[in-house]
């Protein structure tokens, strides 16, 4: 709230705002120690709450404890090959031998080449390539025939031929194009493709009258395929604005640069095709023939060579990718030399309706098949293979489906293993995916069942590569393990994770008697007083003693060997240690292993032994005559139970550690009973129903210590413990104070503003008595004149 404005002293020199203000300050020293006391509640809460945190985590601590797990767990190690070990605690100790002579395998089904065959006529950039050759040269030699270099690039344009039908690698359209010459002036040359070729439009080039010559020139490899144009009569200018044949553009001319020579940039042709290639190494003069052959789809597919010497291929300075491209180049052989797999491969990221298949793609549309039952949709205008083959993978159908570049196919693998067939369909609307890949057709290999034996024993089988090899021991089976070498296999007692676990128990409960201790230190000092924010604190100190009574003392009727915490390797130091060294809790890792190793059962059952009974009050005024059973409820607490005479019982159970109650019903009769009640108890009803009460206790009637830790941290620091009670008591007091001092604020507020109003009206009254007196000397002074007169 803001100050209001505030006048005063117009007629005095008494200044009423500097008194208020002093008073004000005089008020506000209660404030001010109350402020101070705010400050103490909330550092305390604060205290508390940091102490829950650190009681929380000491709990998870203890929880990895008391698992019933936490010291019987097994750990295995694997001498050999071919099998992985993974073993859970009631696996027993010792060492076994594993052969493994047969891995369990799913169904299988590869259908048929699906690529077209090798177009060997056309430019090889259009040829249905896996790799499509790039330009540049390669080199072939043969033993005493010397070495050839072969240039791969564009054909020698047909220039004889009609524009319509050349071997173009860009289509030429019919119209108009202009050149013209700075000093010659501009030619507008005619293009019609139906009736003229190359030759033609050359010599209407160089008869335009504007002093141009036009030539064929050879390309880097020595092919006639780059037009070229050299002015006699100045600079030569390309294209305008009215053309309406590509012509240039198709020749590469129109990126040219230069004056008064414009030559294209790259050859106008189209590439050269396999057949091409082949004939020039066939006329090289090595002694090596080239011809395509069938590959083992019966498809023309493959490069092959052969010389009657020794065929050497590729040097360190080729600079074209065409023997890698054919897959010839790491071909294994000497006179003969062959591609290693077929040549053509479609790519499998394009849309398959534009793909290459052999006999043309699957059915145009949107159309689906079916795997093990499951269903998937593919359209061909948008869908590519990959896309189809990730479809069926994300889908439930159960297989891992690829495509195999090698042969050209597509594998289906059931993912689960055993003799399952794939079941496979169409959508019977026309869609012939499946059939198109040779998948519908396919002969399956079933799968085959694992077999491996056990101590050279008798062989076994499964249907699953994860044996149960002993009670306890699971197997991966992962390879075939060599005669005569069996894996072994050897599961030992897991020392490595309790002692990790109670490490870090020990950590935690070191770090929690520490903040205790920093919480509650008490200073006599009357200066530099370092006492703890809750060193009046008798409770909190009191948890200190509980938890580190818990690990001095014994638990609760544990079976086992062990009594005593020492006995595991944890103590507060030897016996006989000076008074304030042993305060830190130890632990002594070899004797603990000591005692995991002599007894693992007995340290199991002295870290998290626990056993609820449920016991009948006596004083019961319902139906319930007996209760009898096992409790299998997790949680100490009461069941309160309400009978309402007509068989309806509802029990609401409260559990110990304060957290919520939870509720159920049973209808029972005269004489009956129920299981549904109280968790593992029968309660047994009485001849007579009558309408009353009864009262089940839940308490421990076995608990490790490290049990009556968990216990102790639940109740101290779950929902309703004293700390979190201690915790909602600090924020009491500090809203209290906080209450008290707005009230205290508001009557100071209340206070100054009544002094305002009276120091206003005595302004107002010593104003008015100004004027009067001020009035009055005037009348003196008029009868003083009147008097003298």
């Amino acid at each position: 709230m803001s100050d209001p404005v505030r006048i005063g002293g117009f007629f005095s020199t008494f200044d009423t705002e500097a008194i208020i203000s002093q008073l004000v300050k005089v008020r506000q020293v209660r404030l001010d120690k109350l402020n101070v006391e705010v400050a103490r509640a909330d550092a305390r809460k604060a205290a508390v709450a940091d102490l829950v945190t650190r009681f929380s985590s000491l709990l998870s601590k203890v929880k990895a404890l008391s698992s019933s797990t936490s010291a019987s767990g097994k750990s295995t190690a694997v001498s050999g090959t071919g099998v992985t070990a993974a073993a859970d605690p009631s696996a027993s100790t010792g060492s076994f031998t594993v052969d493994v002579t047969r891995l369990a395998t799913g169904t299988r089904a590869s259908g048929s080449a699906i690529t077209a065959a090798l177009d060997a006529v056309s430019p090889m950039d259009q040829a249905n390539f896996q790799t499509t050759p790039t330009n540049g040269t390669f080199t072939i030699a043969t033993v005493g025939g010397g070495s050839a270099t072969i240039k791969v690039g564009a054909q020698a344009v047909n220039s004889a031929a009609l524009l319509n039908a050349s071997n173009f690698a860009t289509a030429v359209t019919s119209g108009t194009f202009t050149i013209a010459t700075s000093g010659g002036g501009p030619a507008v040359i005619n293009v019609d493709v139906a009736t003229q070729s190359l030759d033609d439009i050359v010599t209407a080039i160089n008869g335009s009258g504007i002093g141009v010559t036009a030539t064929i020139a050879n390309d880097a490899y020595g092919r006639a395929n780059t037009l070229s144009l050299t002015s006699t009569n100045g600079d030569i200018t390309l294209g305008d604005s009215g053309d309406t044949s590509n012509f240039l553009t198709a020749t590469n001319l129109s990126g040219s640069t230069g004056t008064t020579t414009r030559t294209a940039t790259a050859p106008m042709s189209q590439k050269m095709s396999l057949n091409h290639v082949i004939a020039e190494i066939n006329a090289s003069g090595v002694g090596i023939t080239a011809s395509v052959t069938n590959d083992g789809n019966g498809k023309a597919n493959i490069l092959s060579l052969s010389a009657a010497t020794s065929i050497t291929l590729g040097n360190a300075t080729d600079t074209s990718n065409f023997l890698s491209a054919t897959n010839i180049l790491a071909s294994p052989g000497t006179l003969t030399r062959a591609s290693t797999r077929g040549i053509a491969r479609m790519n499998p990221s394009e849309a398959m309706a534009d793909a290459s298949w052999q006999g043309g793609p699957p059915a145009a549309g949107a159309h689906s098949f079916t795997i093990n039952g499951v269903t998937i949709n593919y359209d061909t205008s948008t869908d590519s293979l990959t896309n189809v083959l990730n479809r069926i993978n994300s889908s439930s159908a159960g297989v891992t489906a690829s495509y195999d570049a090698v042969g050209d196919t597509i594998i289906l693998q059931q993912t689960e293993t055993g003799s399952m067939p794939i079941t496979l369909a169409d959508d019977g609307a026309g869609g012939d995916f499946l059939s198109k890949t040779g998948l519908l057709a396919a002969t399956q290999t079933l799968g085959e069942n694992a077999e491996y034996s056990i101590n050279g024993g008798a062989a076994q089988y499964s249907d699953s590569n994860t044996v149960l090899a002993q009670p306890g021991v699971t197997l991966t089976l992962t390879a075939l393990t060599g005669a005569g070498t069996p894996a072994t296999v050897t599961v030992n007692q897991d020392v490595n994770s309790p002692t990790t676990a109670i490490k870090a128990f020990v950590a935690e409960f070191n770090n929690v008697m520490t903040a205790i201790d920093s919480l509650t230190r008490a200073d006599g000092s009357k200066t530099n007083n370092q006492s703890g924010l809750l060193s009046g604190d008798a409770s909190i100190r009191q948890l200190k003693s509980t938890l580190r009574g818990f690990l001095t003392g014994t638990g609760q009727n544990v079976p086992g060997n062990f009594t005593s915490m020492s006995q595991v390797g944890l103590s507060f130091g030897a016996v006989g240690s000076t008074v304030g060294t042993t305060n830190t809790l130890l632990f002594d890792e070899s004797k603990f292993a000591a005692a995991l190793a002599s007894d693992p059962v007995s340290v199991q059952s002295f870290l998290s032994s626990f056993t609820l009974s449920a016991s009948l009050a006596p004083a019961g005024t319902g139906s319930i005559s007996a209760i009898s059973g096992t409790y299998t409820g997790t949680k100490a607490g009461s069941y309160a139970i309400t009978d309402d005479g007509s068989g309806n019982l509802t029990a609401v159970f409260t559990p110990a550690d304060g957290g919520p109650t939870t509720t159920s019903n049973a209808t029972v009769i005269a004489n009956g009973s129920t299981t549904s009640l109280i968790p593992g108890m029968t309660v047994s009803i009485g001849p007579v129903l009558q309408a009353g009460n009864h009262t089940v206790t839940v308490a421990a009637s076995s608990a490790s210590v490290v049990r009556q830790i968990e216990t102790f941290l639940e109740n101290q620091a779950g929902a309703g413990g004293m700390l979190t009670l201690r915790e909602d008591a600090y924020e009491a007091v500090s809203n209290d104070i906080q209450a008290r001092m707005d009230n205290i604020q508001e009557r100071i507020d209340r206070e100054m503003d009544n002094l305002r109003r009276k120091f206003s009206l005595m302004e107002q009254a010593q104003a008015r008595a100004q004027s009067i007196m001020a009035a009055l000397q005037q009348a003196m002074v008029k009868v003083s004149s009147s008097s003298s007169q």
